[in-house]
């Protein structure tokens, strides 16, 4: 199907492709930072966020020389806060190397943040290696065109998929091959249903030459959702409020300031409930008490007193904001 497919596909991405802000050029910092952003989250929401880091870091060494904190700022409401961290920690790995991104899938697999996919997507398309890649938009595509049956995030089909992403690429042109087997998914191969009258492949389909484009691939298992309960402490004083800096242990938010849990202040007393705020975190919901309380005269290490107007800059989470109603 190799030949075929590949012109029609890039035929089609070279005609109808979004003007996305990173495929303005191929430039390893940009193509890097969009990769990490579009992990787990949709294009509309990156947007934003891609052009604001880039007007506040517009090169490498800018990202390198940042604070963490202004770094969260930035990152505030994207979610899947380990990706900032590692992104400020890729940064200045690469920096203190000289500066240069490694063109190589291997070598940037050995950056922080960057697993088989991201480093696929970051040498094909911005150094032109013949490097395929599988997200979720990929195995739909995949699983309709040769109809393969399975679980999508499973380990099976996921194998199958890799290894027809590597027979399939399209080797002149590895990063726009990859790109448009992304935007086919996206606009026309659809979770939703494929829009099988604008497919560029519809005709090598195999999934509709059998009727099964609308089945496959069958939905993934999802994990039930577990219910959680928190009590968040709202204490206040000379029109200040009291901020806790989470540990790098904690399961949930490990680094984020935002308010205490009953367990980080032995000492307050928990009283009046001032809101009560829902939250998801993966497959978790979070159902969080907010409740006024005295601090205790003696603050641990992780407590501080932080002016209200000021708040908010530290507060990264959307729980936490939505808990001190920012």
């Amino acid at each position: 199907m190799s030949k075929g497919l590949q012109k029609a596909l890039l035929g089609w991405y070279d005609a109808r492709k979004r003007d996305l802000p990173w495929r303005k050029d191929h430039d390893p910092y940009r193509v890097w930072l969009s990769e990490i952003m579009l992990q787990q989250t949709t294009v509309a929401a990156v947007i934003p966020y891609y052009e604001r880091f880039l007007s506040r870091f517009p090169r490498l060494a800018d990202l390198a020389a940042a604070e963490e904190a202004e770094v969260m700022r930035l990152w505030a409401g994207l979610g899947y806060y380990s990706r900032a961290r590692n992104l400020l920690r890729a940064a200045r790995e690469v920096t203190a190397a000289g500066g240069r991104f490694p063109d190589t899938a291997e070598g940037l697999r050995r950056l922080p943040g960057i697993g088989r996919y991201t480093a696929g997507a970051i040498a094909s398309i911005a150094f032109g290696r013949p490097e395929p890649l599988v997200d979720g938009n990929v195995v739909r595509v995949f699983a309709r065109l040769f109809a393969l049956r399975g679980d999508p995030k499973g380990a099976a089909l996921q194998k199958k998929v890799w290894a027809l992403a590597e027979t399939e690429l399209e080797r002149a042109r590895p990063g726009d091959w990859n790109q448009a087997l992304m935007e086919l998914g996206a606009t026309v191969c659809t979770p939703a249903g494929p829009e099988c009258s604008r497919c560029p492949a519809a005709r090598r389909c195999a999934a509709k030459a059998r009727g099964l484009q609308d089945s496959l691939p069958a939905p993934a298992r999802r994990r039930a959702p577990l219910k959680l309960a928190w009590t968040a402490l709202l204490a206040r004083r000379d029109g200040r409020v009291l901020l806790w800096k989470r540990g790098d242990d904690e399961r949930f938010l490990p680094g984020h300031w935002g308010l205490p849990e009953g367990r980080h202040l032995p000492g307050a007393a928990a009283g009046k409930l001032v809101r009560r705020v829902n939250h998801s975190i993966t497959h978790h919901r979070i159902a969080v008490a907010v409740r006024e309380a005295s601090a205790p005269a003696r603050l641990p290490a992780g407590a501080r007193w932080v002016p209200e107007a000021e708040a908010p800059a530290l507060l990264v989470s959307s729980l936490f904001r939505k808990a001190l109603a920012v």
